[in-house]
This record gives C-alpha cells, sequence and structure tokens, in this order.
C-alpha cells in the first residue's frame, strides 16, 4: 500500500509542492542569517570605531580644559568636574572591545590616566594627551583595516549567495523537471494503455481484424449513415470452405494459421476509408463497404476469390479444391430504403448459403 502511494500522481505532485516551500524556506533563512551577519559587522564598525573616538573626544576635551585652567590659575583651579568626565568616559572606552595587542596599549594608558591625577602636574597631562591622539590615530586606522575586511566580507557574502540562490534553484529546477517528467511519462503511459484497451475492445485478438463486438457497433448503423451520406453501401460475409474438415485433417494450429493469413489477405485487400474488415466467429469473416456502388462491389468479390486461391494453402480434405478457398454472400444497401440492418444480415447469410449449395468458392450478390 504505501509503494503503491509512493509511486502515485498525488505523492509526487506533494513531493513538488515540498520541494518547492522547502526551496524557499531555505532561501529565506540563509538571506537572513547572512543579512544578520552583516548586520554585527556594521555594528562592530560603528561601535567599534565610530562611539570610541567621541569617548577619547571627550577625555581629549577635559584634559585640554584642565590644562588650560591650570595655566591660567597658576595650579590653582578645581578639575574635580573635569576629572569625573574623563575617569567616567575613560571607563566606557576601556570596557569596549579591543584585540590583544589594543588591551596591552590601552592598559598601558589606562595607568598614566590614573597617575595623572594623582601626580596632577601639566606635563603629565600633556603626555596624556599625547597617548590619547595616539589611540584616536589607532582607531582612524583600525577603522580603514575593518572597513576594508567588511568591503572583503560582503563581496565574499554577496557571492556567496548568489551562488547558494543559483544552486537552490538548480536543484529545485532538477527536482521539478524529474517530478513533471515522471507524471509525463506516467500519463503516457496511461495514455498507450487506453489505447491498447481501445483497440483491444474492438479487435480479435487472433486475427487482429474488428471483433464481433465493433461489428454490431458498424453494421447496426450502417443504414444511418448510408442514408445521411446518400451513400451505396455493402455487406459481405466470407466463410473458408470445408473449414471443419481441414482442422481435423491439419490440426488447430495449422487451423489457426490459415485463419491468420486468410484475415490479412482480406485486410489487404479492403484497406481503403471506409472499408472494414471483421471476424464475426470461427471461420467466418465480414466486411462492410461504405460508399460503393455493385460494379465495385462484383470486381472486389472477384478479387477477393482469386486472392485467397492464390495463398496456394494445402487442402487436402476439401471437396472443391486441394488449397483453401471461399464462399462468399453480399448486400447492396440503396439509401433511403429503410431495410434494417437485420434483414440486410439475413440476405448476406442467405447468399453465403446459396454459395455454398452451388458448389462454393463462388460469391453470389
Amino acid at each position: 500500500m504505501k509503494n503503491k502511494f509512493f509511486k502515485s500522481l498525488s505523492f509526487k505532485l506533494l513531493l513538488l509542492v515540498t520541494i518547492i516551500i522547502f526551496a524557499l524556506i531555505s532561501a529565506s533563512f540563509l538571506f537572513n542569517s547572512q543579512i544578520d551577519k552583516l548586520k554585527k559587522q556594521i555594528d562592530n564598525i560603528y561601535f567599534g570605531n565610530f562611539v570610541p573616538l567621541i569617548t577619547l573626544d571627550l577625555v581629549l576635551k577635559n584634559y585640554q580644559t584642565i590644562i588650560q585652567c591650570k595655566k591660567i590659575t597658576n595650579n590653582k583651579c578645581n578639575i574635580e568636574a573635569e576629572k569625573t568626565v574623563i575617569l567616567k568616559n575613560w571607563k566606557n572606552y576601556n570596557k569596549s572591545y579591543k584585540t590583544k595587542q589594543e588591551r596591552k596599549i590601552v592598559s598601558d594608558i589606562d595607568k598614566f590616566i590614573v597617575n595623572s591625577f594623582k601626580l596632577d602636574k601639566i606635563e603629565i597631562y600633556e603626555l596624556v594627551i599625547k597617548q590619547i591622539n595616539f589611540l584616536k590615530d589607532h582607531e582612524v586606522d583600525i577603522a580603514y583595516k575593518q572597513r576594508r575586511e567588511f568591503l572583503v566580507d560582503y563581496s565574499s557574502m554577496k557571492h556567496y549567495l548568489f551562488y547558494n540562490f543559483i544552486a537552490i534553484i538548480i536543484f529545485s529546477f532538477a527536482i521539478i523537471i524529474f517530478i513533471i517528467y515522471q507524471i509525463i511519462k506516467k500519463d503516457n503511459q496511461l495514455t498507450i494503455l487506453t489505447k491498447k484497451y481501445k483497440i483491444e475492445s474492438i479487435t480479435d485478438s487472433m486475427t487482429n481484424l474488428y471483433n464481433r463486438k465493433y461489428f454490431d457497433n458498424i453494421f447496426d448503423n450502417l443504414p444511418f449513415i448510408s442514408n445521411a451520406n446518400n451513400w451505396k453501401s455493402a455487406f459481405i460475409m466470407v466463410d473458408i470452405d470445408f473449414f471443419k474438415q481441414y482442422n481435423d485433417t491439419y490440426g488447430h494450429d495449422l487451423g489457426d494459421q490459415t485463419l491468420k493469413k486468410v484475415a490479412s489477405a482480406l485486410k489487404e485487400y479492403f484497406n481503403k476509408e471506409y472499408e472494414y474488415v471483421f471476424r464475426l466467429g470461427g471461420e467466418e469473416f465480414g466486411v462492410v463497404l461504405f460508399d460503393t456502388d455493385e460494379d465495385i462491389l462484383i470486381e472486389c468479390l472477384t478479387d477477393i476469390n482469386k486472392k485467397i486461391i492464390s495463398l496456394n494453402i494445402e487442402h487436402k480434405t476439401s471437396k472443391i479444391l486441394n488449397i483453401v478457398s471461399i464462399s462468399t454472400g453480399a448486400v447492396i444497401y440503396e439509401p433511403n430504403s429503410y431495410i434494417s440492418a437485420n434483414k440486410l444480415y439475413k440476405i448476406a447469410d442467405e447468399n453465403l448459403y446459396k454459395s455454398k449449395q452451388n458448389g462454393r468458392n463462388q460469391f453470389t450478390l
């Protein structure tokens, strides 16, 4: 039951939808994850470089205020407010992310800043300012470096996203094509099976002629088709002479082969449009001809007798020839004569009987 479901059209369509949804979700997740990564990089550049520069500027500005005040008042000024701002901003700067190399530089400067307020000398403050300026230059250099790294990462990410999208699209497309191919293949198989069933339903399996069921369908409509088109139409009944004796002498296998040869000869001869050849049962065949006349029909009846004789199939127990022959009975339907199909069949059957009574290997019209 499971295998049947997995091979069904419903499962393949469900799989197709699932693949498309999965591809879209994957693409969306991939895109969002990479965008988040990109955002973090931008944040690092912004907060790692722009904000620290502002913090250092505040530290620098307050140190310059202290120096200026001390120079004007001859070292007699209150620096507590500036000191508080400097230590607060420096503390914030010191907390920010630093590499090992940067952390070593910052730790050294941190000691200078703490000691600068203990020593409280202009020279010390000026030295700290130099170190702060050095840090600012360093931050700018790092910013340029990180920007270059960001551009490289951004370019790589862009290509990564592009190629992954292409890969997902190709993969999804391949799956979709495969599923569509399977659906088309299945549909073709169903079409072939349907056609085969249709052909088999109207065809005799042994002779490949139309069967009795299909004959009934065509023959019953013969009067209506003839009337509608103002056609003369004909029905021919064909019977293999002394076929029972043939089977008794040569066996049913050879009898089947003879049936096939006679059927093939009839089918080969009556191969035009509006000409239908049927196996009515046993050794009896029927031919329906639309849009014909008496001269054409007589020519046909004469030809098919000769054609069967020309097959030269041995028949030692035949009472008329030493080869297989046929007897035929035929009838022409005149348009708008309103004779029923049953009546036509009876007339043809009677004519076939006359052919047999008159010595066989002949036709009666």
